[in-house]
Order: structure tokens, then C-alpha cells, then sequence
């Protein structure tokens, strides 16, 4: 009787199967609709026939991840059942287990029938889809027996290719994954999903190498290869009849190693190990312990060869293939001779495997430099400084802080061993006294090359010279030196640079031209142009320094005058326009008072009564506006008036103001 742990790891199992399983049947049935939809309806795949053939191999790894699929839920299912006894055995429950169990208990018996009827049906259908596909393609073939083979165009060979060549990587790791998990006796109906799996790489491959040869106008070899691998499937559809009829006569044992629709013909294939076990019992006798039971060896055995062996052959086939980019062209070799001078457009190419095939590739748009002297910073020595106008680079980014690094001539920067002086004329071409010394001076500088290989020059760049770009150095450097030598050393570092560039620039490709390097020279700079660090730039440096000293006073100078007198004449402006303001406001008050008051006296000197009263009701109604006033009679000496000062809580109606309302 099992064991509650054989019971829980045989359910762990078939969960495990089940979804592995599932996996198997998605990888299975998207490599069967890329085969049936690109190969068998559209017909657009390089190698077509082939190509196409592989939709069985497909076929029946889905197929068998359905079964090994139905064979781990069910197995699930009996375990489950079994683990369910147990426990009621243990709980001495006998009435439950006698009357529910033909009810119950009913997953096993599903199981066993499954597991005895099954691979008898699983065979039958094998060989009922293996004979349909092959009559359809014959068919297929037949109705085209008349008509010129054409093959596929070369166009699409190149893709198909590529195409068949990720479907072969999809089924050979997917197979190879399910062939190892097989080994268990748990797994055991995932071998046929494997090997099938493994079956659809080898068609893979075999539509890879006949779509490179349909690229080449070898339509032929599709049509052979088609053939072959056709009567491969015929034999491997007669096993499966075979196998089905040999079963009814096979004596019985207790452990049944093999299912009847699982290929011995694909086993060899799928197991290499076996080859090795002869290897292993002579390991095992030298060493006097199982060495082939290790895990590390059971592993190479398995795996570990073939695979290299397999990876080892893709990818020295994939040297075959080149591909031109869409800015370069190439020059195809075989054998170490070029099989044509005319240069290949961009596209995919192939040749023979390395080494004895190559494709050349060049770019006739990219611009290439190369750097007469040394850059400052060894890691960036391909690129071009920025030029800041004086003929230093740009300051680059320390690498610690990040902040702009400043470089001067009096501090070593460099190497000494790459540096390019040049010694050049003093300045307006005049010779010095002898007590001043040598009448040349010594200039350093960088002078970077860009270029671009010309496409009528790209043979020439490619096997006139041996090594172009190490010519093009010296022809910089000879033409930079001829010309330097005929000019001075203050030009040269300000103001002719330009000028300086443009000539060199001509001399450069004159020289290139010569020595048929096939490039355009697209530009010369001078940077970093400086005395040498050592005895000359201190002095430079002082001088210049002095000089920047000089122009900073005289800027600061006239910034000071800009500043003052402006500021000096509008304080001036402003206080002239103040007084101006403030005479004329006291001229037009005083003026205004006194023609007032002539205007009253003549006033007053007409009616004195009334201009007096007009003046207090006057100063009653503006002055005295916001007060309250009573009005009381002087005549009535007696009465006596009550007066409230109080102010009113609130209005009534009474206190309206009619008038204002209307």
C-alpha cells in the first residue's frame, strides 16, 4: 500500500505534468499556425515544401500534450482518491468505504481505463493525421508535377530563412526540455511531446539550409529535401500501425516501460545517452563506485554533448549569413579572393562558413577621424574637442566631481611620447638676433582628420592599402609639417587658423589622392595649439596674463564712466525739472490768490450785507457740512426749547425723504 508521502509526491507529479502539459500544447499549437499560415496557405516561405512538412511534426506534439494533458488530470484526480481512502481507513470509517465507493471512489478506475485504452487510440490517431498530411501533400505535389518548378523568390528566401531558423531554436529548446523531464517515470508521457518537438527542429533546420540555397538559385534542393523527409514521416506512420498490431501479441509485465505511440525510431534520436553507456560502465569499473549515477554525470550524458555538438553546428552555419546595413556596402570574399568587384547593396548576404567566407562591410555616409597628436583624456581619444574658439579644447567633466577641468599650457597634459610639435617661423617671418637665440619657435598641437570613404574609392580603400588609416596619419602629419614650416607662430595659434585648416585640408587630399587612399577629407582642425609646456608656455602664460589684466581694468574703467555719467546727468535733469515744476506752481497760486481776492473786494464793495451773508451760508454749507445744527428764533426771549442729542435707534417711515426717493 502507497504511503502518504508516494501519495502526496504522486500528486505533486501529475500537477506538475498538467502543466507542463499545458505549456507543451501553446508552444506546439503557435509553431503549427505560423507553419500552416506561412507555409501551407500563403506559400511565401523560402523552401516552402519543407517548410510546410513541418506542420506534422507540430500536429502530433499537440496531439500528445492533449493526452499527457488528460493523463495528469486524471492522475491528479486517483491520487486524491487514494489520499481520501487513506484517511478514512484511518479514521476506522468502514461504512462509508463499503457503501459510497462504487459512488465515490470512482477517479482510479477512470485512470486505469485511460492509461490501458488509451495509447491504443492515441496510436490509431497518430497514424490517421500522418496519413492524411502525407496524402495531402502528395496530392499537393502532384497537381504541380507538369509545371516548371520555380521555387520561391529570392526576395523572401532571406526571410523565410531567418524565420525558419527562430522556429528551429523555439522547437529544439522546448523539445529537448520535455525529453529531459521524460527521464522521470512520472513524466513519462511527456517523451512523445519532445520528440516530436525535436522532429519539427530538424525540419526547421533542413527548410533554414535549403531557403539560403533558394537565395542562391538552387530551387532544387527543396524539392529533394521534400522528398526525403516525406518518406521519413511515410515510415514513421507505418510504426505507428506497426506498433499498434504488435501490441495485442506483447506479453504483459508489471512495469510497462514504453507506450505503444511512442516512437522507437525517434528514440534514437531523442536518447542519445545510450550511446554513452558503455563509456559509463568502463568509468564505473576504473573507479570501483557508480560513477554514471552521479547527477553530474547523468547530466552530461544526456544533455550536455549533443548540445554542443548541435549549438557548435548553428552557429558556424550562421557565419554564412552577413548583412549589408542600410548606409554601407560590402565586398563579398570567398576563399580569401573577391568574387566581384561590384559592391553589394544593402541586404542580407551569405557566403561560405567562416573561414573561408567573409563579407567586407564599409560605410560611405559615417565620418571616421583620425588624431594627429593626443587628445587630453586617453578614453575619449576617438572623439573630437570641442573647440572653444582659442584653440584649446573644451574643458571635459572630471570624472571624480563632475566640474569643468581647466587645462593650462604650463601644466603637463598628455603624453609626451605622442605629442605633435612642430617648429615654425617667429612671428611676421623676422629672424632674431643672435643674443635672442634660434629664430624659430615651437608650437604643440592636436589636429584631428575627419573623413569619409568615397564609394568609387572603396576598393582602393580596402586593398591598395594595407593600412589606410595609419597612411592617412602620416600623410596629416607630413603635409601639416610642410606647411607649418611657411608660417608664423602667432598666426598659426589665432588669427590665420582657418585659413590654416583650409590649406592643410587641400594639401591632405592632394596627398590622399596620391597614394589612392578612395577617401574625401571632410575637414582639419587644429586644437590644443600652444608653445611647449616645459620652458616656453610659463612665459606665454605670464604675458598673456598681464595682457587679459591689462583689458579687465580698461573694461572696468568704462564700465565705471557708462555707469557715472548717465546716472549724474538724469540727478541733474531731475532737479531742474523740480524747480521748474515749483516756480511755475508758485506763479499760478499766487497769481490765482491775488486775482480772488480782487474779485471779493469789488464784491463786497457793492453789497457788504450780502457778501457777508452769502460768505457765512457758505462756510455753513461746505465747512460745516458733516455737523448738526439747530435754528433757534432770537425774537422769543421767553420760550424755553427741549433739545434731544440723542441719535435715533432706527428710522420710521415719518423720517422718510420723499423727495430723494422720487
Amino acid at each position: 500500500m502507497a504511503t502518504n508521502n508516494d501519495i502526496r509526491a504522486a500528486i505533486d507529479n501529475s500537477r506538475l505534468t498538467t502543466r507542463l502539459s499545458v505549456f507543451g500544447g501553446i508552444a506546439s499549437l503557435l509553431l503549427l499556425i505560423l507553419t500552416i499560415v506561412l507555409g501551407m496557405v500563403r506559400g511565401e516561405a523560402g523552401g516552402a515544401d519543407v517548410f510546410s512538412l513541418a506542420v506534422i511534426p507540430f500536429s502530433m506534439a499537440l496531439l500528445f500534450s492533449l493526452s499527457s494533458l488528460v493523463f495528469g488530470v486524471l492522475r491528479t484526480s486517483a491520487a486524491q482518491e487514494e489520499e481520501e481512502k487513506q484517511l478514512l481507513e484511518k479514521r476506522r470509517d468502514v461504512s462509508a468505504l463499503d457503501v459510497e465507493e462504487d459512488v465515490r471512489f470512482t477517479a482510479g478506475r477512470s485512470f486505469e481505463n485511460y492509461r490501458r485504452f488509451a495509447p491504443y487510440v492515441l496510436a490509431l490517431l497518430g497514424a490517421a493525421m500522418m496519413a492524411i498530411f502525407l496524402i495531402y501533400f502528395s496530392r499537393s505535389w502532384a497537381e504541380r508535377a507538369e509545371e516548371v518548378v520555380t521555387g520561391t523568390p529570392s526576395g523572401n528566401a532571406l526571410n523565410a530563412a531567418l524565420l525558419s531558423a527562430i522556429m528551429m531554436l523555439l522547437s529544439v529548446f522546448s523539445g529537448a526540455f520535455f525529453v529531459g523531464q521524460s527521464r522521470g517515470r512520472s513524466f513519462r508521457w511527456l517523451r512523445p511531446v519532445g520528440a516530436w518537438l525535436v522532429t519539427g527542429f530538424a525540419v526547421m533546420f533542413v527548410s533554414t539550409i535549403t531557403a539560403l540555397f533558394a537565395h542562391n538559385n538552387h530551387l532544387e534542393v527543396d524539392g529533394y529535401a521534400a522528398q526525403v523527409i516525406f518518406w521519413i514521416f511515410a515510415v514513421l506512420g507505418v510504426e505507428f500501425v506497426t506498433n499498434f498490431i504488435i501490441e495485442f501479441y506483447r506479453p504483459r509485465t508489471m512495469r510497462e516501460s514504453r507506450p505503444i505511440f511512442e516512437s522507437r525510431l525517434l528514440a534514437l534520436f531523442t536518447e542519445p545517452g545510450g550511446v554513452m553507456r558503455n563509456i559509463a560502465s568502463a568509468l564505473d569499473y576504473q573507479f570501483g563506485f557508480k560513477v554514471s549515477g552521479t547527477w553530474l554525470y547523468s547530466f552530461m550524458e544526456r544533455s550536455f554533448f549533443p548540445l554542443i555538438i548541435v549549438w557548435a553546428a548553428i552557429l558556424w552555419g550562421f557565419t554564412m549569413i552577413h548583412e549589408i546595413g542600410p548606409s554601407e556596402v560590402g565586398v563579398k570574399e570567398n576563399l580569401g579572393k573577391v568574387t566581384s568587384e561590384q559592391l553589394l547593396e544593402p541586404g542580407i548576404y551569405w557566403t561560405l562558413p567562416w573561414p573561408f567566407g567573409t563579407v567586407k562591410r564599409f560605410s560611405c555616409t559615417d565620418l571616421q577621424q583620425v588624431v594627429i597628436g593626443e587628445l587630453h583624456d586617453k578614453d575619449e581619444e576617438a572623439a573630437a574637442p570641442a573647440d572653444d574658439g582659442h584653440g584649446h579644447s573644451a574643458p571635459k567633466p572630471t570624472k571624480k566631481t563632475g566640474l569643468s577641468q581647466v587645462v593650462l599650457w604650463t601644466t603637463a597634459h598628455g603624453s609626451d611620447d605622442n605629442n605633435f610639435i612642430v617648429a615654425v617661423p617667429p612671428e611676421d617671418g623676422k629672424a632674431v638676433s643672435e643674443a635672442d637665440g634660434a629664430s624659430i619657435s615651437f608650437v604643440r598641437m592636436v589636429i584631428p582628420i575627419d573623413y569619409r570613404i568615397r564609394r568609387d574609392g572603396v576598393m582602393d580603400y580596402a586593398y591598395r592599402n594595407a593600412d589606410p588609416v595609419t597612411t592617412l596619419k602620416r600623410i596629416g602629419e607630413q603635409a601639416a609639417t610642410e606647411y607649418l614650416a611657411s608660417s608664423s607662430m602667432m598666426e598659426v595659434m589665432s588669427t590665420h587658423r582657418l585659413q590654416t585648416e583650409k590649406e592643410m585640408k587641400e594639401r591632405i587630399q592632394k596627398l590622399a589622392d596620391q597614394h589612392s587612399l578612395g577617401i574625401d577629407i571632410v575637414a582639419v582642425t587644429i586644437l590644443d595649439s600652444h608653445p611647449p609646456v616645459e620652458k616656453v608656455a610659463p612665459a606665454y602664460q605670464n604675458v598673456i596674463g598681464a595682457m587679459e589684466e591689462m583689458e579687465t581694468k580698461i573694461l572696468e574703467a568704462e564700465t565705471y564712466a557708462v555707469k557715472t555719467v548717465p546716472e549724474a546727468e538724469s540727478k541733474a535733469l531731475r532737479i531742474k525739472v523740480e524747480a521748474e515744476s515749483y516756480s511755475h506752481m508758485i506763479k499760478t497760486v499766487s497769481a490765482a490768490e491775488s486775482s480772488r481776492f480782487t474779485t471779493q473786494l469789488s464784491t463786497y464793495r457793492v453789497m457788504p450785507a450780502m457778501f457777508k451773508l452769502k460768505t457765512y451760508l457758505d462756510f455753513l454749507e461746505k465747512e460745516c457740512q458733516g455737523i448738526r445744527k439747530f435754528i433757534v428764533a432770537s425774537g422769543l426771549s421767553d420760550e424755553i426749547y427741549e433739545l434731544n442729542f440723542e441719535q435715533k435707534e432706527r428710522l420710521d417711515l415719518i423720517d422718510t425723504d420723499i423727495t430723494a426717493i422720487k
